[in-house]
């Protein structure tokens, strides 16, 4: 191949008319169209004064020759072909090959010939231009996702819920793969995991733990931004072994704190050690900022609730709350085709107690009898205390059979009980009468509950008229 050369310049001629090309720019070819000739052609090629007449790489298949070819520059695996290109100027060695370095050589004086450690300072000064961006589009991305966070949170209204949503968006911030919430009772002075995910080997809920010094815990609650542990393994002026009990390899975690009050605290765990990215760290700790606040109005507003629906002395539902629940059910029975089973509930003799035993022995057996009942009952089952010492349980998609058995079931837990004072009582024991309906056998209006409501309630006056301490269902 003979190699035409560019003309050298003629003296008198105007330097400008040399330096630049017909289209009035400054025509330059790349060789080395691998990872960084790629980056400086794609910058390049954004400069209004600058045009890539040709490229080459021995390798065509590479994306900057991909690239190039897409954009009509001419494209070759040989770099002495580019040569043929008229008006070259400058010459890009991004190769890092000493046979091309030799041949360029030749060529100084006539094309300007950007190679070596100044082809690698422009490459790294391009690169770290295009890191920034990255990171910069990374952060904004992040913020936005934060964004949409607040707004998803702003629109939930149960706490366990929300708490999900919160570890769910810790995790894709980070890209880790397990997370979980922990609330603070500042009475008890205790932590307690709400809700936990990513844990394969061991369910992380419900569990409880003191706050000590120089535990972990104790460690994320004092600091006011996240704390982050890289590697457990490492020293730490903490305790890290319950981290390793679970597998942990590292994590952030953030205090959940409200208007200065102590909420619970965020985890997110990888089971791996890991770096993390100051804006990594900066998320989380906005996200901390975003939960805390919603957590704790949606955890404010569960207690406002529970309290309106709840009996203050025995903690199960009252006498308003068992009414509307009754009325709902049974719709939702008729409307299923499915049974709903009534308990009507009165403490044997309870007057005898209270004047035997005083009213506060008396207010700690309906204590007592409420936790019995609840304990013997179904999640699914509705506890109330209707008034005084009157108890009911409603029992959705439950049987006669089944509503009998339960009866059943209650009765002789509060018999088998030691009550305190209950050796007072008439038969040497404290007792319950019961009384039970069930819908559709014993009633088929949903729309009526008063009705199905004073079926069962006849059927406990018909118990205390046998001689207390029974069950008798409606209709036997």
């Amino acid at each position: 191949m003979t190699l035409k050369h560019p003309a050298a310049p003629v003296p008198g001629q105007k330097e400008d008319a040399m330096k630049d090309g017909p289209s009035g720019k400054h025509r330059i070819v790349i060789i080395g169209m691998g990872k960084g000739g790629a980056k400086l052609a794609q910058i390049f090629s954004e400069d209004p004064t600058i045009e890539i007449v040709g490229v080459s790489n021995r390798n065509q298949a590479v994306p900057g020759m991909i690239w190039a070819g897409e954009r009509g520059i001419h494209t070759t695996p040989d770099y002495k072909e580019l040569f043929k290109i008229p008006g070259i100027e400058i010459v890009i060695d991004a190769s890092g090959n000493e046979e091309v370095a030799r041949f360029l050589k030749t060529l100084r004086g006539r094309v300007e010939v950007v190679s070596g450690i100044t082809a690698n300072l422009v490459w790294r000064v391009v690169d770290e231009r295009e890191e920034r961006e990255r990171e910069s589009g990374k952060n904004l991305r992040g913020l936005k996702r934060l964004y949409d966070i607040g707004l998803r949170l702003a629109n939930a209204d149960k706490s366990e819920s929300a708490l999900r949503l919160i570890i769910e968006s810790g995790m894709e911030i980070l890209g880790m793969e397990a997370g979980s919430t922990a609330l603070f009772d500042e009475k008890k002075g205790t932590m307690k995991t709400t809700v936990s995910i990513g844990f394969r080997k061991k369910n992380l809920e419900n569990m409880v733990w003191e706050v000590r010094q120089g535990g972990i815990t104790s460690a994320i609650l004092s600091n006011r931004g996240p704390t982050v542990v890289e590697n457990v393994n490492d020293p730490h002026p903490f305790d890290t072994g319950r981290l390793k009990e679970n597998g942990i390899g590292s994590l952030i975690a953030v205090p959940l704190v409200a208007d200065g009050k102590i909420v619970g605290i965020l985890y997110v765990d990888d089971f791996r050690p890991r770096k993390f990215t100051v804006d990594e760290v900066n998320h989380m700790n906005l996200l901390g900022t975003l939960a805390a606040s919603a957590v704790d109005k949606i955890i404010m507003l569960e207690r406002a609730e529970e309290l309106a629906m709840t009996d203050e002395l025995t903690k199960v539902y009252n006498h308003r709350y068992f009414t509307r629940m009754l009325s709902s059910e049974l719709k939702r029975a008729g409307r299923y085709g499915e049974h709903l089973g009534l308990i009507m509930i009165d403490v044997d003799h309870f007057k005898h107690f209270n004047d035997t035993n005083g009213h506060l022995e008396g207010n700690d057996v309906l204590v007592m009898v409420a936790g019995l009942l609840k304990q013997c009952s179904r999640e699914t089952d509705v506890v109330a205390r209707y008034g005084g010492e009157e108890f009911a349980v409603i029992m959705p998609k439950t049987n006669r059979q089944q509503t009998a058995r339960l009866a059943e079931r209650l009765r002789t837990a509060v018999e088998n009980h030691p009550f305190p004072g209950g050796e007072k009582q008439p038969g040497g024991k404290l007792t319950i009468s019961l009384g039970a309906a069930v819908f559709p056998d014993d009633w088929n209006k949903p729309d009526e509950p008063l009705s199905f409501l004073g079926l069962a309630d006849s059927a406990l006056y018909k118990s205390k008229h046998l001689g207390r301490n029974r069950v008798t269902m409606w209709g036997k």
